[in-house]
């Protein structure tokens, strides 16, 4: 019997021809196979912020681990509701200390009789009297800083904005775009306004070099301490931050107000509008400078002509020194406000910031279902 090349004889156990082995039974429905080793999480999967409340309270974070704006920026994991309390008044007794000194520094520059307290009466304002207050508002910079940062434990240059430091570009711009509109507005009342009184006076010189150089740290000192401190800590106390928000806008307004001693209703009138539209412009854009920009031009060109004229009275803000015309710098700072909403709808400043949430991340806490896969059981079962 002949065969082909190549061919072999059938084993005796091998299946007959066509047969097919019958299916195997498959895993049960849901059943996946445990992870062995590590592995890429699956796409679009992203990791859950572990609990800062399971951390030891000395290293929960204190910025931020959820998106917040400006006024609600101290609400933090490691955050406490008196701790704003407590930088209020560590801030408060600062500015009283350093203001109190610096008043009778410049008082005694200005050589003015004292004996006029006695008598309830206010000296008359120098240029020693005028270059000490705006020194002792100037210094609420720092304050303000150090209060946040020994009370809330935040860095200095988180009470600047969201982002942790003041935005020099964004800050000039605002400047550039509110200084024309403020000169023509405002040089335009002095310019209707009587001059006769205006000449070079012996403190002419002084007053120049001290308004340019200290008057925007006065207006920035102001925006720190009231805007910045007070504003956070009295939004914080709320958990809505558009709570936190219209209850920071009103206490802010009110402390502003009453910080001016103004005994007259269009005066103190202008100086709520002046805080409101303040405290607006920092939850707007996430940060002072728009606050900052607008009170420091505002100042600075309000007083172009204090170095040529007697501006001993510039501070008597009694009943009936304001009147209607007080409606014009209002005007002007809603036209500010406007400014302000236009540049930020096309610059678009960063408003919000959670930048405690790197620092969550960062303490290695165990991440649910990412990880190395069980071992071989062992053991009894």
């Amino acid at each position: 019997m002949s065969h082909e090349p190549g061919w072999t004889p059938p084993r005796p156990d091998a299946p007959p021809p066509g047969w097919t082995p019958p299916p195997q039974p498959g895993p049960p429905p849901g059943w996946a196979p445990a992870p062995q080793g590590w592995g890429p999480p699956p796409p679009g999967w992203t990791s859950p912020l572990p609990d800062p409340r399971a951390l030891p309270p000395h290293l929960r974070p204190a910025l931020p681990v959820e998106e917040r704006d400006y006024y609600a920026f101290w609400r933090a994991p490691r955050y406490r509701w008196w701790k704003g309390l407590l930088a209020i008044l560590m801030a408060a007794f600062g500015f009283l200390v350093s203001s109190t000194v610096l008043t009778f520094i410049g008082w005694s520059i200005d050589r003015v009789d004292l004996s006029v307290l006695a008598q309830g009466q206010i000296p008359p304002v120098g240029p020693g009297f005028f270059l000490a207050n705006n020194l002792s508002l100037a210094l609420c910079i720092p304050l303000s800083m150090l209060a946040a940062w020994v009370c809330v434990q935040q860095g200095p240059r988180w009470l600047t904005s969201v982002v942790g430091g003041i935005r020099w570009r964004w800050l000039g711009l605002l400047v550039a775009a509110l200084l024309p509109v403020w000169v023509v507005v405002i040089g335009g009342t002095h310019l209707l306004g009587p001059l006769d009184d205006v000449r070079v006076r012996d403190h002419t010189l002084v007053m120049i070099v001290g308004i340019l150089l200290t008057t925007p740290l006065q207006a920035a000192g102001e925006e720190y301490l009231i805007r910045g401190l007070l504003g956070r800590a009295v939004g914080s106390w709320f958990r809505a931050p558009v709570v936190g928000l219209v209850a920071s806008t009103v206490a802010t307004a009110v402390v502003f107000m009453a910080m001016h001693g103004a005994g007259d209703l269009w005066l103190n009138a202008f100086y709520l509008v002046f805080a409101a539209v303040g405290s607006w412009a920092t939850w707007r854009t996430g940060g002072l400078e728009a606050a900052i920009a607008i009170h420091a031009v505002h100042n600075t060109v309000s007083m172009a002509l204090l170095p040529f004229i007697d501006f001993s009275d510039m501070f008597n803000r009694e009943a009936g020194v304001g009147d209607a015309t007080v409606l014009i710098p209002m005007a002007l700072l809603l036209a500010g406000a406007g400014i302000v909403e236009f540049l930020a709808r096309r610059r678009r400043p960063t408003a919000t910031g959670a930048p405690g949430r790197r620092e969550l991340e960062s303490l290695g806490l165990p991440r649910p279902g990412f990880g190395p896969g069980p071992g071989p059981m062992v053991g009894p079962r």
